[in-house]
């Protein structure tokens, strides 16, 4: 699952990694929530470079009643996304990344669930895999939306989670968003959990539990204080669902 996502590196940095057509106007984002806007990377079909776009954050099919579907489409299991209605169409033809330096993941127990942040060793940027959608309203009005793809979790998410969104290697980018002609075997291969060397993860505030905290304290570790030893390293699955 993926509930909660940041990104916070610089327009210029978001521009040269993700060869895009102009420098993003973006401000630094610590704890976006779904039924936001979000940036999402997709290719330009007029030139070689990508172009960055701000889509509300929870798919809406076309052949939606109206916007409030996407409330329950925030992410795509990758194992049934090519045969789901809401998302077949949009995996064959409009794949996207979707830059963040981190997402947040909540381990349930006693007492109020607490948030952890999964980022790099190095806290730079990665993309997650999503797709996207455009719908249009009787009146002619068009809201673009995505959702973010997930998988099995890795040995660090699943003692927290038993699903992870799913990250792209940057190897993996063009084949992805760039190849509308690829074969849908080959990108459904790429819908698999990350390294395990790949993430580092560590409790955050409560306050990241409100989606009104956009602050950079959302990102600093704290104590967790749950009274038990957590191995993001062991095999246990909380189970929960996606």
């Amino acid at each position: 699952m993926c509930g909660r996502i940041n990104l916070t590196s610089a327009p210029h940095v978001l521009a040269e990694r993700f060869y895009l057509d102009l420098e993003p106007d973006l401000l630094p984002r610590y704890n976006i929530a779904p039924g936001t806007d979000i940036a999402v990377v997709a290719a330009d079909p007029r030139a070689e470079h990508r172009i960055l776009r701000a889509m509300r954050w929870g798919l809406v099919p076309p052949w939606s009643e109206g916007p409030k579907a996407g409330r329950q489409l925030i992410n795509a299991r990758g194992e049934t996304v090519r045969e789901k209605p809401a998302f077949r169409e949009a995996f064959a033809r409009r794949r996207c990344l979707i830059p963040v330096n981190g997402f947040y993941e909540w381990r349930p127990g006693p007492g109020p669930r607490r948030p952890y942040l999964f980022r790099r060793p190095d806290a730079d940027l990665f993309a997650l895999a999503g797709l996207w959608e455009t719908w249009r309203g009787p009146d002619g009005r068009e809201v673009e939306t995505c959702a973010i793809v997930t998988t099995a979790a890795n040995e660090v998410m699943r003692p927290i989670h038993h699903r992870m969104p799913v990250i792209l290697p940057a190897a993996d980018w063009r084949l992805w968003c760039d190849l509308p002609d690829a074969s849908l075997d080959q990108v459904a291969g790429l819908l698999k959990p990350a390294p395990a060397d790949l993430l580092l993860a560590h409790p955050v505030s409560r306050r990241v539990n409100s989606p009104s905290c956009d602050e950079p304290d959302c990102l600093e570790a704290v104590d967790d204080d749950t009274g038990d030893q957590l191995d993001l390293f062991g095999d246990d699955d909380q189970g929960a669902t996606a």
